[in-house]
């Protein structure tokens, strides 16, 4: 691709404009810019967004504002996590799951350690003695 050809008279470097603007007043704000280069050129045709662009980057490059680093990969993401269990999509074979039972799982767990493995050993000798 070839270069464009460097402003001219009848053109505005609008990188350079903002470049100076930021440089000259470091709290100014992105509508700010471009009231007053729309006051500078009243005749220039503006993009808005090539101005809002041109300004971040300006002050990108003279360190007044900070670049959100990439999280490190094997981490885990911002944001929700998995979907909550649900009571439904458990399948039983006996009936329905009341929410008592779920608070008796609940409780066995707790007296095995958290070890699921203990509980359904525990369950599988209760259910020999009820036999």
């Amino acid at each position: 691709m070839a270069k464009r050809a460097p402003a001219g008279k009848d053109s505005v470097n609008v990188s350079k404009e903002i470049r100076e603007l930021v440089e000259g007043n470091n709290a100014i704000r992105g509508p700010e810019v471009i009231a007053v280069l729309k006051e500078k050129y009243p005749n220039f045709k503006f993009n808005e967004n090539s101005v809002q662009v041109a300004y971040a980057n300006a002050r990108r490059k003279l360190g007044l504002s900070r670049t959100v680093a990439p999280r490190p990969i094997g981490r885990q993401p911002i944001g929700r996590g998995a979907r909550p269990f649900s009571v439904g999509a458990v399948p039983v074979v006996g009936g329905d799951v009341s929410m008592g039972m779920l608070q008796a799982a609940k409780e066995l767990l707790k007296a095995a350690g958290g070890d699921a493995a203990l509980a359904q050993q525990a369950l599988k000798q209760l259910a020999a003695l009820l036999n």
